[in-house]
């Protein structure tokens, strides 16, 4: 090989593909994600954004030693060229234009073959972590994320490219070509905007070109929708995700549900199901997707007006995300309770129910790479979130293993122990499930110590993951079992249903708060001891608020000047109150002048 004409093309080609991801990935970034994000909401694929600068920095970081690889292969490619090795040619009347034509889409099957068969291959676990784990730091793509490649994947990715010349006479403008088209499908591909239009992928021929939600899907799903420019590898391989038709429609039927300006929608209630220990399931049918692809553990709010009072709650879902068609919203009646007794007695099929999107920071993310072990633990109805969680896994971490120990008062107030026992029968290798009775003779009567080690005496530890739901004294007994038996703080995760807050605080004073809520500033002071929430709502500041007690996380707002103190901060992470997150409804002013995000 001659190094100083490698060289020499390995400059201009480093510019090139510098130049091709400033003019297509930077504009489109900015343009979708930050100019124009309001405008094009309706577009949006994954209606709530989860990608953060934090993704950002990183697509950036590897997209610039993809640079650096595509690069080194192009001049490669060129330094074979010159030396006459390969079948690039430049006179376009050496062949004529329809081997032009010819070539090109020979070159785009190749292309498209190959990237499918090398996709398959790099989510196999063997090849999983060297190969594609980079790519898939994104689960809601970018524009940055469409070049953000390991360097041994940007091989792979580039290969074809390299190999086909040697076997196909091809035009250099077609290499070109097929280089600017692969830019434009991957910047596509990554948008988080559904640009291709209603109905596209119902047309006998458009449909085997894959549109935008075809690979968003692939990052949120994973193990399915592999191809490159067309279809037809996945349909013929059933790797397609079967929901994917019908997702890529619904992005153009949101108008058919009613959003309301705080963001929450108006949606028909399809069923009610009075469940054991004297709980109500509320199905939805008809939702938005957001409704469907939320992670299992989180929860939403529900707004209701009670003979002309406001009343917000937070009640968790129990649909398993990606897999069932509706929303399920699982509660347990209170004694007294406002809410969920006018559900109960009042609430019928056919009513609407205003309802926030799915939110909460006590959830699982499931991954098809994991090998974990998920011990769950509940107590009453502190099930419902880890029911939808024990699902998720189930479904989409095959290799993972689940202990579940569910504590009740006895076996006629378990919640969904039909459904249970259904899991426990079809997954007998990978869910071991065990009941606790407190008022049962001859049953284990409560989640201990012991009862926790001997469930999990042949497991790795480093591995297991332990997720606890319940009433406070459950948890916080659990929380000491897991430390006293050397499980570190940041693998147990957890939710209370009900929290004891402090029952002294230092003493308030008044102070004028600035906040900024739904894009709207508004200006207002704190009254006595009540919380910003309190004074806010009483001088008609929209705050978005639900629980009042500090578990759910709605009001989480961002305190840019001033000090507060807070009651409880459970629904916030450590890492949230580093960064000056503050929980509206919890805090109390402790300096003159609070400004809020």
């Amino acid at each position: 090989m001659d190094l100083k004409l490698f060289l020499q093309n390995l400059i201009p080609a480093l510019a090139e593909n510098a130049f091709i991801y400033l003019i297509f990935s930077v504009p489109s970034f900015l343009f979708f994600w930050v100019l124009f994000k309001n405008k094009y909401q309706k577009i949006r694929i994954q209606e709530v954004q989860r990608a953060s600068n934090r993704n950002f920095f990183f697509d950036i970081k590897f997209s610039v030693l993809t640079f650096f690889v595509s690069a080194t292969l192009f001049a490669l490619a060129m330094n074979l060229y010159e030396n006459g090795y390969n079948l690039v040619y430049t006179d376009i009347n050496e062949r004529g234009w329809i081997w032009v034509f010819v070539s090109f889409c020979i070159a785009l099957f190749i292309n498209d073959t190959l990237f499918y068969w090398f996709h398959r291959m790099m989510h196999l676990p063997f090849f999983y972590n060297f190969f594609h784990r980079v790519h898939h730091e994104s689960t809601d793509p970018s524009p940055f994320t469409s070049y953000a490649f390991h360097p041994s994947e940007a091989v792979l990715e580039n290969l074809s490219m390299l190999c086909i010349p040697f076997i196909l006479p091809i035009h250099f403008g077609v290499m070109l070509f097929v280089q600017i088209l692969d830019m434009t499908n991957n910047i596509l591909a990554h948008l988080g905007y559904e640009l291709y239009p209603k109905g596209w992928v119902k047309f006998p021929i458009l449909k085997f070109k894959t549109v935008s939600t075809h690979h968003n899907m692939h990052h949120q799903l994973f193990h399915g929708n592999y191809a490159l420019y067309f279809t037809w590898w996945d349909k013929w391989m059933g790797t397609e995700f079967k929901d994917y038709e019908s997702r890529h429609q619904e992005i153009f039927e949101r108008d058919q549900f009613e959003k309301l300006e705080n963001g929450n929608y108006n949606l028909v209630v399809t069923n009610l199901r009075k469940e054991p220990n004297d709980a109500l399931s509320i199905e939805l049918g008809n939702v938005p997707y957001s409704f469907k692809s939320f992670q299992g553990g989180q929860h939403i709010n529900i707004n209701l007006n009670i003979e002309g009072n406001l009343y917000s709650r937070t009640f968790s879902l129990s649909s398993i995300p990606f897999q069932d068609s509706f929303a399920r919203i699982t509660m347990k009646r209170i004694p007294n309770g406002i809410v969920t007794n006018y559900i109960a007695n009042s609430l019928q099929v056919g009513d609407k129910l205003e309802l926030s999107p799915p939110i909460g920071h006590f959830y699982l993310n499931p991954d098809p790479k994991n090998s974990n072990l998920y011990v769950l633990i509940a107590a009453g109805s502190g099930i419902i979130p880890i029911y939808s969680m024990l699902g998720s896994i189930l479904d989409f971490e095959p290799k993972s293993k689940i202990v579940l120990l569910y504590g009740n008062k006895n076996k006629n107030s378990v919640i969904f122990k039909a459904e249970i026992e259904k899991w426990a029968s079809l997954h007998k290798e990978r869910l071991n499930v065990q009941y606790f009775y407190s008022e049962e003779i001859g049953s284990q009567k409560r989640i201990n110590q012991t009862s926790i080690e001997n469930s999990i005496q042949n497991y790795n530890k480093s591995e297991m993951q332990f997720f606890i739901c319940g009433p406070e004294k459950m948890i916080e007994s659990v929380k000491s079992d897991l430390v006293n038996i050397s499980i570190p703080m940041e693998n147990i995760h957890f939710e209370h249903f009900t929290k004891t807050q402090k029952e002294t605080l230092s003493i308030s004073r008044p102070a004028k708060v600035r906040a900024q809520v739904m894009d709207k500033w508004y200006e207002f002071e704190t009254n006595g001891n009540q919380t910003i929430l309190e004074s806010g709502l009483e001088q008609n500041v929209p705050f978005l608020y639900s629980c009042q007690s500090g578990i759910c996380g709605t009001c989480k707002m961002h305190c840019e000047e001033g000090k507060v103190e807070m009651k409880t901060d459970e629904a916030l992470s450590k890492k949230d109150i580093e960064q000056g997150f503050i929980l509206t409804c919890q805090s109390i002013p402790k300096s003159e002048q609070i400004v809020l995000k």
